[in-house]
């Protein structure tokens, strides 16, 4: 990674970049912290994202003594969500993965952390570069957060000041996301869970409302399992509900309502 023409020591396997072992937080209580905020009062990825974007502007912008704002990006592999701190760091992020081309783009591609230390003077990303300039900002950084296969993510700063990202400044972004690489793993794990079991809730709550209303049909027709559920399926296609729906009517028609299940308890 370069800053106009003076060579910057990247890591490598996992090396830090000189002066980064006392500048990053990688203590197990701010992981920790860090993870609670991603998960907890978040409805969405994106809400979790934009936490993670809040939490890294504060964090430069405390050691670069100057405002820094955050944009970051994730691709689970069948979309990419952005968040960012401000809407223009939002767009200049979208604008890199649609054009292809930009710090966030090269940061995912090579690993390593891309700094622009000078966009005036910067003759990278041809048709990204003059919208950064545009919006007022004159430095940018992006360093890759490493998630499991399948998703990548990177973190992209801006700043107004030219020069904003020394090595020493690097060396805190890559603390940074180290600390949220990790953060954003479980936190992504756990959101999954939970979504794997709320499905799983809801399908056997469907099934077990569907087999009562098949119980009831059977006392009242006299029929076997299969063929009122086949009177339920009629119905179901006939008023162009789902099965579920029409199982439910099923049952709050009875004298006392609906039977209460385990999954109501």
């Amino acid at each position: 990674m370069t800053t106009q023409g003076t060579p910057l020591p990247v890591p490598i396997d996992g090396a830090q970049l000189p002066g980064s072992a006392a500048q990053a937080p990688h203590s197990a209580g701010l992981q920790d912290g860090l993870l609670l905020d991603l998960v907890t009062g978040s409805g969405s990825v994106a809400e979790s994202l934009d936490t993670l974007a809040r939490l890294a502007a504060e964090t430069l912008s405390q050691a670069a003594d100057g405002p820094v704002q955050c944009a970051v990006v994730l691709d689970d592999g069948r979309h990419t969500t952005v968040a960012g701190t401000v809407a223009p760091v939002r767009d200049l992020a979208a604008l890199d993965m649609e054009l292809g081309e930009g710090p966030l783009t090269e940061a995912l591609a090579s690993g390593l952390p891309v700094a622009a230390n000078h966009l005036s003077a910067d003759f990278r990303w041809p048709q990204y570069r003059r919208h950064p300039r545009s919006a007022g900002y004159r430095s940018i950084l992006a360093v890759r957060l490493r998630l499991d296969d399948g998703g990548q993510s990177a973190l992209a700063f801006f700043a107004a000041r030219t020069a904003a990202f020394p090595q020493a400044l690097v060396a805190n972004a890559l603390g940074f996301a180290d600390l949220a690489s990790r953060s954003l793993r479980l936190a992504l794990e756990l959101r999954e869970a939970k979504t794997a079991a709320a499905d799983l809730r809801s399908a056997l709550e469907s099934r077990t409302s569907i087999d009562i209303a098949c119980g009831v049909i059977m006392a009242e027709n006299r029929c076997s399992y299969r063929e009122a559920f086949g009177i339920m399926s009629k119905a179901s296609s006939h008023r162009n509900i789902k099965l579920r729906k029409v199982a439910e009517d099923i049952l709050d028609q009875l004298p006392d309502g609906a039977p209460r299940t385990h999954f109501d308890q």
